[in-house]
């Protein structure tokens, strides 16, 4: 990871505006689609450890399985609207494939929920014939690919702006991702500057996404290795609250995950392979998951079956004569001179840059 470029962009503070003497107005009830996805790979192994190796093999289908009994429980999904991909189902036609049905299911109003387990990590990528750095999903192959850059241009493996254009074409009211990858959040900037392009095709809705992992971090295992551990905690976070909303168990299932961490590495048999050696430490025992949720999604979205009581929506849904919202402005034209381009709607950059996003920025 390089560092943090000298010239940096001044934003304006933007104001926050309260509302602390408005009613919430219940909105609307919500079909909800649930697409859970993961993929174990035969080749991933743990040398010397062939128990772990078997753990870790099982793992998605655990962590698939967690995260569909839980936001079928908390969320009053349908099993109908429920498609799970999982290993040999999860290959990047599978997924692709997947994300294309959601995308014809759902409708503007729906809510829709996408998990994804797969292994990856920030390498060198091909996207739209583009040589670039990006975090990369490695869906499911029978054999590990010898090039990884390859395994992108070849359509074996997925970079995070790939799989964010699929998403793009769901055109469902709310959208929640739960990215469960290594290095995961180095893709944030693939979601933060990209609202435009939603924008232009009128979409009215909101999205959340939700990394479990930080840009130089691993998304680790609980101690027993059966489950991914932010995956643990947020499902029974999800099954177990009884009142609150999505924000209030993720930002619970964060923490704990973070201090879960620490505490394995730190305990006397541990010390050797992961507290002495500060590189490894830094890499899997500091896990910290992220949301990037810029309209309060999460924050609307209510456990235990109840339907979203929202402040959004009553302002949104306020028929008015002298309140008219335009939606046609870009309000991400700021950007431009990062992308190189102007503002482009659905074209391709013609030399896509990365941008730099906190301390994890890429070279121009």
């Amino acid at each position: 990871m390089s560092a943090l470029r000298s010239s940096a962009v001044a934003l304006a503070a933007a104001c926050v505006v309260a509302f602390a003497s408005a009613t919430s107005v219940p909105a609307s009830p919500k079909t909800t689609h649930l697409l859970a996805m993961g993929a174990c790979p035969p080749w991933k192994v743990i040398e010397g450890d062939p128990d772990a190796t078997r753990q870790m093999a099982e793992s998605c289908k655990n962590d698939v399985n967690a995260i569909v009994s839980a936001v079928k429980t908390s969320l009053a999904v349908d099993p109908a609207n429920i498609t799970i991909r999982l290993d040999p189902d999860a290959t990047s036609k599978g997924v692709r494939e997947a994300l294309q049905t959601l995308d014809k299911r759902a409708k503007r109003e729906d809510r829709v929920v996408i998990y994804f387990n797969f292994h990856g990590g920030n390498v060198d990528a091909n996207y739209n014939g583009y040589d670039i750095e990006d975090e990369i999903l490695a869906m499911y192959t029978a054999k590990e690919p010898e090039d990884f850059k390859h395994a992108t241009m070849s359509g074996d493996w997925m970079t995070m702006k790939s799989v964010r254009d699929l998403v793009n074409e769901i055109d469902a009211e709310e959208i929640v991702l739960i990215f469960e990858v290594c290095e995961v959040s180095s893709g944030l900037k693939n979601f933060r500057y990209n609202f435009a392009r939603r924008q232009q095709r009128d979409w009215v809705g909101r999205e959340a996404v939700i990394f479990t992992s930080r840009g130089d971090q691993a998304a680790t295992f609980n101690e027993e290795g059966s489950l991914a551990l932010f995956t643990e905690l947020f499902s029974k976070g999800l099954e177990s609250a009884k009142s609150g909303n999505l924000r209030d168990v993720f930002e619970q299932a964060a923490i704990d995950t973070h201090r879960s961490r620490r505490a394995t590495c730190m305990k006397d048999e541990n010390l050797a392979t992961l507290y002495d050696n500060r590189f490894v430490y830094l890499d899997a025992c500091t896990q910290l998951p992220s949301a990037y949720d810029p309209y309060g999604l999460l924050d609307d979205i209510h456990v235990g079956g109840a339907t979203v009581a929202s402040r959004w929506h009553e302002i949104k849904d306020r028929k008015t004569p002298e309140r008219k919202i335009e939606n046609k402005e870009d309000p991400f034209a700021w950007t431009n001179e990062f992308m190189g381009q102007q503002s482009s709607g659905y074209g391709q950059p013609q030399a896509p840059q990365m941008i730099p996003v906190g301390p994890y920025a890429y070279p121009q």
